[in-house]
């Protein structure tokens, strides 16, 4: 199992944070958002991730993530156009290779305990795949999952004005390798994109195409907003209090023992000395 994170947009919403880097970049309390993503998958067991970013990113990426426990497990793709969604998963089909893989859009956020474990139990059983859902108030701005008690997805639908659920896509899937023909075999939408929708509306149509609905404890953001960026800080501040560290990228890795305790220790010496005690104290 692979993993695919998207991070290449513009997020010209967010200027002027974004003026010089990118959204996943930019920090959620006390972490850059990138991280939330990469502890979630690294959490649930998948050790090789590809991070398709833009090429002004991609030297900040370099930097970030640095340090050898990083070597064989992230690897950079640079987006040379944005076509859409489908198109993004293009640059790292690739390094997925004859794999299954988890799809992150990076700028959604989830702030849930048992989050990995949910995502463990999506990979173990997705047949085609799986897209994970919450249930929301505003349904009309976001992708719209239609489905049945068994959890069999029935319509997607993109910003409908009338909405046939309150469930919306959250930027999660579970893929399975046949999904990448699929995306080689598309054609561009009206507006001149490759859709990811178009997948798996297929995936709909052969009924392999199944939703994880995200309890209501579960914390979903879209940070594509100045006041969804603070609400976001806000939880994970609030959550840390009486969890301990959430998003701690090195100690995913030392927990599922992929690194030593003295890699875990090299790694965080950059780090200002509060947040490394805390790290150590999670040790």
């Amino acid at each position: 199992m692979k993993g695919v994170i998207l991070t290449a947009g513009s997020a010209t919403r967010l200027r002027p944070i974004t003026n010089c880097y990118g959204k996943v970049l930019v920090p959620l309390y006390n972490k850059p958002m990138i991280f939330y993503g990469l502890s979630l998958l690294f959490g649930a067991g998948v050790n090789e991730i590809a991070i398709v970013c833009n090429e002004r990113d991609y030297p900040l990426f370099f930097e970030l993530f640095k340090d050898k426990i990083y070597k064989d497990r992230l690897k950079f793709f640079i987006q040379k156009e944005a076509l859409g969604t489908a198109n993004a998963i293009k640059y790292a089909k690739d390094f997925v290779g004859d794999d299954d893989f988890v799809l992150l859009f990076g700028d959604n956020i989830f702030v849930y305990q048992n989050m990995s474990v949910l995502l463990k139990d999506a990979i173990k059983n997705n047949e085609g795949i799986t897209l994970f859902a919450k249930e929301v108030n505003d349904p009309e701005r976001f992708g719209v999952i239609e489905f049945d008690k068994n959890n069999n997805v029935l319509t997607i639908e993109e910003k409908p004005q009338k909405p046939k659920s309150n469930f919306v896509a959250t930027g999660l899937y579970v893929c399975k390798n046949n999904l990448l023909k699929e995306i080689d075999s598309l054609k561009k939408s009206p507006r001149g994109e490759y859709e990811f929708t178009d997948v798996i509306a297929g995936q709909v149509e052969r009924g392999l195409a199944k939703v994880c609905p995200l309890p209501s404890e579960c914390a979903y953001l879209d940070t594509g907003t100045f006041d969804s960026l603070l609400e976001c800080s806000v939880l994970i501040k609030e959550y840390e209090k009486e969890n301990g560290l959430y998003g701690a990228v090195e100690l995913d890795l030392y927990k599922s023992g992929k690194i030593t305790k003295e890699e875990f220790k090299g790694a965080i010496t950059i780090y200002a000395k509060d947040y490394r005690e805390r790290l150590n104290k999670m040790l």
